[in-house]
């Protein structure tokens, strides 16, 4: 009997410990899922791809130093009498023309090393390195609107969570009150219509409280579903806290920043800022470009080994070049239609903005009264059982007590979802 005792203890301390392991913080789910986020791991690849073209477009100053060289056998004139030159070892005999038109087949090595330090481009690297320095920027403030896109998301079914919870709770006590009030109800039989017509109602209620608790439960699962999907992890969990759904709201789903747009908006405006870059390139095309070059030839061959130098100025225009044309009026355009896009989309999400913090206040006032309500109903109801206990309340006035008690919890709870999810795009917009 002893070791019974034991194992029953030891049995209940095991499920006390694996529920207690079960509860999950919203830090620690969050951390989970923020960890584990693809989107993340994919935003942060293309900042990181924009922080290599900006590392390489700021040095843009800097000489390219290139090396080539050369080995061919041919009998072209031109070459074999011009590498022989380069060999400083042209002879009288290989002016005679049967020499000069027909010298053979000759084997040649040609190489060289040099340096270009470019001096002016007409501007197109420094303006390539201001765009992809509003591209780096850009993607900062991408993923900062991603993380605020999915924590707003994961708090919302959090939320959900909560609410079923909380509503299950409260239901599922309504449901032990009218179950309990069954049991001790005796109707007597179909020939006493006002009391049968009562045990009817009652069971009408208690069948909608069942599918309300399954309803819930759906939901409750759902958003379960969801966030373990995110944060790659299939265990069973419950909801560390116990708070009212406002006080969670207030908690983790409050404005966190006094800029005027999203993220999402300030980081469209940073690409449209890299398109007016883009036309400063396209107008680069048509501006000369000047720079300093030196080059070292070694020619080598049948005859000897030489070297030749070669250093200078060089200035280079395009007077004509097809291609070009158009580019600066396409790159106009494109920056133009950006313009207006962004525009578009500031003046809708300010719209969204001043729709969704009405409605927030206004939801905010009924959840009081809700809440006023739902206390007075919760009186209400306890004194109809009562009532109905001493023979003062008939059983069809009870049902409807109840009745009137669920549909207070089932507004209650669509008012909740609706202020949660109000929150939960404020918080995107203004984080």
């Amino acid at each position: 009997m002893k070791h019974l005792k034991t194992a029953t203890i030891l049995c209940f301390m095991g499920v006390s410990l694996s529920s207690e392991a079960n509860v999950k913080t919203v830090d620690e789910l969050w951390g989970e899922i923020f960890q584990k986020s693809y989107q993340q791991k994919s935003l942060g690849q293309e900042k990181e791809a924009n922080e290599q073209g900006l590392a390489r477009a700021e040095r843009h100053w800097l000489p390219r130093a290139y090396v080539s060289g050369q080995w061919f056998n041919t009998n072209d004139p031109t070459q074999v009498f011009f590498n022989q030159l380069g060999q400083r070892a042209v002879e009288q005999a290989d002016f005679n023309p049967s020499v000069l038109n027909r010298p053979g087949q000759k084997i040649f090595r040609f190489g060289s090393l040099g340096i270009d330090l470019p001096l002016y481009e007409g501007g197109m690297k420094q303006s390539q390195s201001t765009l992809f320095d509003h591209l780096v920027k850009s993607s900062e403030m991408e993923l900062k609107a991603k993380k605020s896109e999915e924590y707003s998301e994961f708090s919302r079914q959090y939320g959900t969570v909560l609410i079923s919870t909380q509503m299950n709770d409260r239901l599922k006590s309504l449901q032990g009150q009218l179950e309990k009030v069954l049991k001790s109800y005796q109707v007597g039989s179909q020939s006493n219509p006002m009391g049968y017509s009562g045990l009817l109602g009652l069971k009408g209620v208690l069948n909608r409280i069942e599918g309300i608790l399954s309803e819930t439960e759906l939901k409750k699962g759902n958003a379960q579903n969801w966030i373990n999907t995110k944060r790659q992890n299939a265990e069973a969990w419950t909801p560390a806290t116990t708070q009212k759904v406002t006080d969670f709201i207030a908690e983790n789903l409050s404005a966190r920043t006094s800029t005027s747009y999203s993220s999402m908006i300030l980081s469209q405006e940073l690409k449209v800022r890299t398109l007016e870059e883009m036309k400063d390139m396209e107008k680069a095309r048509f501006l000369p470009r000047i720079g300093l070059f030196a080059q070292n030839n070694l020619y080598s061959g049948n005859r000897d080994t030489a070297t030749s130098q070669a250093y200078g100025l060089y200035v280079m225009w395009d007077l004509f070049n097809s291609d070009s044309y158009g580019r600066v009026g396409e790159a106009n355009a494109k920056s133009m239609a950006a313009q207006a896009k962004l525009q578009a989309y500031k003046q809708e999400e300010q719209i969204m903005l001043s729709q969704l913090s009405e409605s927030k206040t206004t939801l905010e006032k009924n959840l009081v009264l809700i809440d006023k309500s739902d206390s007075l109903l919760e009186e209400q109801s306890q004194n109809a059982v009562k009532l109905f206990g001493s023979g003062m309340m008939n059983a069809l006035q009870l049902a409807e007590v109840i009745n009137r008690r669920v549909d207070l919890l089932e507004n209650k709870s669509l008012a909740l979802t609706q202020y949660l999810d109000i929150n939960s795009r404020l918080y995107q917009m203004k984080n």
